[in-house]
């Protein structure tokens, strides 16, 4: 024990040894000892010892309190010792509250309960006093923390109720539009020459309604240089258009224009035919070289109708020979507009077509096409209305598709619905009705009620995300639109379905999807977007269940004679040919852009979320559509990408659909042409822009890459190059994709299997040696020496990503990453494999 001498000023203990137990430190005389509560037990041996100059241990209660006692160690007896020791353990207890502190009881409130006097007397509990701070900050705490979880729940109540509140109005058409005519004006008597006194006097300022105007007599075709198609061709051609575009957009009488036809075959030359007329039929040529392939080798060679050379001379015909610097539309020149639209987008030149197809909707609003300007004769009546319908329809799937406007406004269309007949039972002075036990070949009644809601989803598509009050209001429209279809169209149908109707079925989930994707973007919550995933799966189910239906055992019955529409230019099908050829010529015949832009999408979140099978499913039908569509070699190539990244995220224990659902590159590329969108292309943000990447990408005039691999002349490169259509190694590399993709999901379940499973499974796996164990996908395991009935996992798990709902659908995989993270293992630094080594979950084998 160090003695001191009197009080002086503050010095230094000199040390004349080693002595690690005591620590010299310098003090004030006088001054207090205080306990880590900060108030001073055994004030009076405090104030003696800081009399008597003794040092004491700044740490505090160290050497067991008896430098605060003023006492050596080495003069303390052991019974006071243990009296100290007592002590001191009574002190470090929670202290009382403020009412038992008061009355002097035992208190036994805990952090999370009052005490039971406080509760008897039915006040408080609580801790203000300063001897009392660390009850008192705790219970602080807590207070707090329920408050912040309050506020927080209702901050989220706040944003869901505004994110409601902002979006706009549904105001959703009815199903079906009302067919009230307007109200007929009275007739005047002896107006006669008022109405030519009008007629003669208004030229040059107005015109007349279209019902009520003088029709001009079109130009004809006088001496064509241009010679007649080869007859066999044109029959082909004319063929393949009937199978394909004219059952989607029937604008075209039929036995009338195949008469026109025989007739100017008869005469041998265009002479005497509309000019108008003439450029429709190159249309529709053109329109029928898009169910050619290039790579097909005909009979002979006049019998070739390739798109991109036939189909563009056809093409070029069709703009050289219509006149649209006319002031006297007619319905011809409307056609014609519509199916150079068709022919552009079809083959992927979407800004052409969007070009005319606004032609085509000024054409047929200035013929007055948009209103019911009766009366009109019933097949002229009919076909106004099925040509006004089909641009309408045409209008509204591409500005959904390709993000632009709508041409049309809804308030400006007063139009009945088409009949739903056949050609031949439409005739100059009657419409029969369809035959009993045959169905109609014409679409539209399935169509329209899907397009005449296209621009309120537009509208909705243009806020940042859709409240769940808003897709449940377009789930019952949408149910509603259903149940108008016939038993043909219907999702949870088990009938055959033709696959020449497979394109039809997607006009309504084609809306769906477009719909439920909006919310795959970043600026809404995580709990949002798996919602919005597990919508956009359900849609890609529904499309499967479509095309399974197709591929069942078509009946047996076939149609009577009598009830084929007639006539036609075509011969009938083989009957000798075998049901698959029959399946994949139907498919191709009906094939357009906007089914295969969705069977993409389907089959990209139908990978996502691990349902390869389903997925291959989709891509059976892809690939027989094949390089008939150059849009369809796009999404290939998007889609041959997509998996190779995917199966690198299986690859690297990164597959289980909790960490998916967080990847936001592999959202990115799920989200696919979302990005197209000026509104919701997220991506974007803080990247180069046009200018920038076009500086960057200067070369000098003459270098090689300075040469375009793509040829204007040939509208079929304008997205692709030659070298990029096959570079993705075609449909075959993706249904490989597709199977490596189910082996690795295989081989992680069997992993997970072998990590919990029984005990028979994992004995019957005793045969494997470790080398085998780490090919095939399993966890590495130590057995411990002094238990061999345990095994120890040193690959750390996998963390729990926050937000996740309890209502999200399990993942069709086990929720371990075995082979992958035990590769992961191998080729991870030490050092980062050593912080996760400490983290060990032990299982049972038996």
């Amino acid at each position: 024990m160090f003695a001191a001498g009197p009080p002086g000023p503050p010095r230094t203990q000199p040390q004349p040894g080693p002595l690690p137990q005591i620590h010299s430190v310098t003090r004030s005389p006088g001054t207090a000892s205080l306990s880590v509560y900060g108030h001073p037990y055994g004030n009076q041996s405090a104030s003696q010892s800081a009399s008597a100059g003794v040092f004491q241990d700044p740490v505090g209660p160290s050497d067991n309190g008896y430098a605060a006692a003023g006492i050596s160690p080495t003069h303390m007896s052991p019974g006071l010792a243990a009296a100290q020791k007592r002590a001191y353990r009574q002190r470090r207890k929670d202290p009382s509250c403020d009412a038992c502190r008061e009355r002097k009881v035992k208190c036994d409130a805990t952090e999370t309960q009052s005490c039971s006097e406080c509760a008897t007397r039915s006040v408080k509990c609580q801790f203000t006093k300063e001897t009392n701070r660390r009850m008192s900050s705790i219970k602080q705490v807590q207070d707090l923390q329920s408050q912040l979880a309050d506020a927080k729940q209702e901050i989220a109540q706040l944003q869901s109720s505004m994110r409601e509140s902002e979006s706009p109005i549904l105001k959703l058409p009815d199903i079906r539009p009302s067919t009230e005519r307007r109200v007929d004006l009275p007739v005047l008597k002896d107006f006669e020459g008022v109405r030519q006194n009008i007629r003669d006097y208004g030229k040059g300022i107005f015109k007349v309604p279209p019902l009520y105007r003088q029709l001009v007599k079109p130009a004809v075709m006088v001496n064509p240089e241009r010679q007649l198609p080869a007859k066999p061709l044109v029959d082909r051609l004319l063929s393949q258009y009937y199978y394909s575009v004219h059952r989607l957009f029937p604008i075209i009488h039929w036995p009338t224009f195949h008469k026109q036809v025989e007739d100017m075959y008869a005469k041998g030359s265009f002479d005497g035919m509309p000019q108008v007329w003439a450029s429709m039929f190159y249309a529709v040529l053109a329109c029928g070289t898009l169910q050619t392939l290039e790579s097909a080798q005909p009979e002979s060679p006049e019998l070739k109708a390739r798109p991109t050379v036939e189909g563009v001379d056809f093409l070029r015909a069709s703009t050289r020979t219509v006149n649209t610097w006319t002031d006297e539309m007619t319905m011809d020149h409307a056609r014609a507009s519509l199916l150079l639209s068709h022919y552009l987008v079809e083959m992927n030149m979407k800004s052409a077509g969007w070009v005319w197809l606004g032609s085509a909707v000024r054409m047929a609003q200035d013929i007055g096409l948009h209103i019911e300007t009766g009366p009109w004769g019933m097949l002229e009546e009919e076909m106004r209305r099925r040509l006004w319908w089909c641009i309408y329809a045409t209008d509204r799937f591409l500005s959904l598709e390709g993000g632009r406007p709508p041409l049309i406004n809804d308030e400006d269309c007063q139009v009945g619905w088409p009949c739903p007949v056949d050609d031949d039972m439409i005739q100059p002075g009657i419409i029969l009705k369809q035959p009993p036990g045959s169905n109609s070949h014409s679409s539209l009644a399935t169509v329209i009620p899907v397009v005449r809601f296209i621009s309120q989803l537009k509208t909705t598509l243009k806020s940042r995300t859709i409240s769940p009050q808003t897709l449940r209001t377009y789930d019952d429209y949408f149910n509603a639109v259903m149940s108008t279809f016939t038993e043909t169209f219907q999702i949870h149908s088990s009938t055959y379905l033709e696959p020449h109707n497979l394109t039809i079925a997607f006009f309504l989930q084609t809306a769906r999807f477009h719909l439920y994707r909006h919310n795959l973007s970043i600026l809404v919550p995580a709990n949002e977007r798996i919602e919005a995933m597990n919508r956009c799966l359900a849609v890609a189910k529904d499309t499967v269940r479509y095309v399974n239906r197709t591929l069942q055992t078509p009946p047996s019955s076939p149609q009577p004679a009598s009830h084929r529409p007639s006539p036609r230019p075509y011969t009938e099908p083989d009957i000798n040919v075998t049901r698959t050829d029959r399946w994949q010529s139907a498919i191709k015949s009906t094939a357009l852009n906007i089914g295969c832009a969705h069977l993409w999408r389907c089959t990209l979140i139908l990978a996502f979320r691990g349902d390869f099978q389903s997925a291959l499913t989709c891509v059976r039908v892809s690939a027989t559509v094949g390089e008939l569509r150059n849009y369809n070699m796009s999404c290939g190539r998007h889609l041959a990408f997509f998996l190779d990244t995917l199966l690198g995220r299986w690859r690297a224990g990164r597959g289980r659909q909790d960490l998916l659902q967080i990847d936001e590159e592999m959202i990115a590329y799920l989200s696919a042409d979302l990005q197209g969108s000026p509104e919701m292309g997220w991506v974007w943000t803080g990247s180069e822009t046009g200018l920038k990447l076009n500086a960057q990408s200067e070369v000098e005039p003459g270098t090689a890459a300075a040469v375009p691999e793509r040829a204007a002349q040939d509208p079929a490169s304008t997205l692709l190059s030659r070298r990029e259509k096959v570079d993705w190694g075609g449909w075959d590399h993706i249904e490989r994709l597709l199977h490596e993709l189910m082996e690795e999901q295989q081989r992680q379940s069997r992993g997970f299997e072998y990590e919990y499973g029984s005990a028979a499974d994992q004995r019957g796996q005793n045969h494997i040696t470790e080398p085998e164990r780490g090919a095939r996908g399993f966890h590495h395991y130590h057995q411990p020496a002094h238990n061999t009935g345990k095994r120890l996992q040193l690959a750390p798990p996998d963390p729990e990503p926050p937000g996740r709902l309890s209502r999200t659908p399990p993942p069709p995989h086990p929720p371990q990453g075995a082979g992958a993270r035990a590769q992961r293992e191998r080729s991870q630094d030490p050092r980062e494999r050593s912080e996760g080594a400490s983290r060990i979950s032990i299982a049972n084998i038996i």
